[in-house]
């Protein structure tokens, strides 16, 4: 029997999502159409879209125009982050720094060297010993905002865990911008939807952005909101799909299945958090004493639990619970089986050594307490075997 614990990288098809993607192909097999064509198969697809764009954004409390249709969390990052930054530069040349966390994704962070080169100048928060970003630079220099175009802040970190001040900077911005206006500010919630409330109505975000196949649609789905007003200038052209922010004819199937798994979110918030909750008291009430979550576990979402484990050789650990059947990931990236420390846990004051003794582990709707006992059971053995690694090459954690 497998268990899977990686849900943070890919969860899977949430119940009714695979129904709807099928349902929505078998339709457009039997009436194919381009939802941009008048005729009659084309205004089938058309119905179907807007009626996806409908449900998706109701259920993540934004208006049906708001929301864009992408191919996921990445896109809509740079989308973004670009596109957004360029069109409120365009309405005041001055406006040339974007602000981001240092606690962001990659597909957000990576989009510096791209800034860059376009004249715009990379500020970062700062963030706490908890991995909860600060906003005191701001506030001792609230000119700051006067000059920045957009500022991003993850809703929920996908390494950590830890819940962002998404209303703290909100109000932040808009209580000093009266009288000019106010920085663009997006969030990335792709780790947030379904385990925290996010209604984009009321968060006063300008841009949010959504990844399908972390909320139980497919691959390839996502979203971004934008709020109207909000101008995104595209660096590829085209038809002028989406309110010309995403030009391409969309995948409709793609955008059923990503409503369907939406709303089954937005319906079962609290009996996931109630869940995740449960499962992580189980994971940290049976851990070795040698072996501790990374962040408190109060400022972080239950559904990510981040461990520090003493062995510097994470991808042993993965292999020896790979070949228990259990599904976890290393909170630092592995290339070519060569572990570098975590760029995020770095940022939350931890040296190199202890940057590269970590694994997240990440619960989902299917997720029981059999699974956790499975990694618990394994997981001495499994620092055992990057232990063993560690003697051999001189590096004891």
């Amino acid at each position: 029997m497998s268990h899977y614990l990686d849900h943070a990288g890919s969860t899977p098809l949430a119940p009714g999502v695979c129904e709807a993607w099928m349902h929505a192909q078998e339709a457009l097999s039997e009436r194919p159409g381009n939802p941009a064509a008048l005729h009659a198969g084309g205004r089938a697809a058309r119905r179907m879209l807007e009626d996806a764009r409908e449900r998706a954004s109701a259920a993540l409390g934004a208006e049906r125009a708001e929301l864009v249709f992408t191919s996921g969390a990445t896109e809509s990052d740079a989308l973004a982050l670009l596109g957004a930054s360029r069109g409120m530069r365009n309405k005041d040349a001055t406006r040339s720094d974007v602000w981001m966390s240092r606690l962001e994704h990659d597909a957000v962070s990576e989009q510096s060297e791209a800034l860059g080169r376009e004249g715009f100048n990379i500020r970062k928060f700062d963030v706490d010993s908890r991995g909860v970003t600060t906003f005191e630079n701001l506030r001792e220099n609230p000119e700051m905002l006067q000059r920045a175009a957009l500022m991003s802040l993850t809703w929920v970190c996908s390494e950590v865990g830890t819940i962002q001040p998404i209303g703290e900077l909100s109000e932040l911005v808009r209580s000093h911008s009266l009288d000019v206006q106010s920085p663009l500010l997006h969030s990335d919630a792709a780790q947030a939807i379904g385990y925290c409330d996010v209604n984009f109505s009321e968060s006063g975000l300008d841009l949010l952005t959504v990844g399908g196949h972390k909320v139980g649609a497919p691959v390839g789905t996502g979203a971004l909101l934008v709020r109207r007003g909000v101008k995104v200038v595209t660096d590829r052209p085209g038809g002028g799909h989406e309110r010309g922010i995403r030009s391409g004819t969309p995948d409709v199937a793609g955008a059923c299945a990503l409503a369907t798994a939406l709303e089954y979110a937005a319906a079962h918030r609290l009996e996931r958090v109630q869940r995740a909750q449960d499962l992580r008291r189980r994971l940290l009430a049976g851990l070795p004493s040698d072996v501790r979550m990374t962040v408190d576990p109060h400022a972080a979402s239950a559904a990510i639990i981040h461990l520090m484990i003493p062995t510097h050789h994470p991808e042993a650990v993965l292999l020896a619970m790979d070949m228990a059947d259990i599904d976890v990931s290393a909170g630092s990236a592995c290339h070519a089986g060569v572990s570098r420390p975590s760029r995020i846990v770095m940022e939350l004051g931890y040296d190199e050594n202890q940057a590269l003794g970590v694994l997240r582990v990440s619960t989902g709707i299917e997720t029981q307490a059999e699974d956790i006992d499975a990694f618990l059971a394994a997981l001495p053995a499994a620092i055992r075997a990057g232990q063993a690694l560690d003697e051999r090459e001189g590096t004891g954690a």
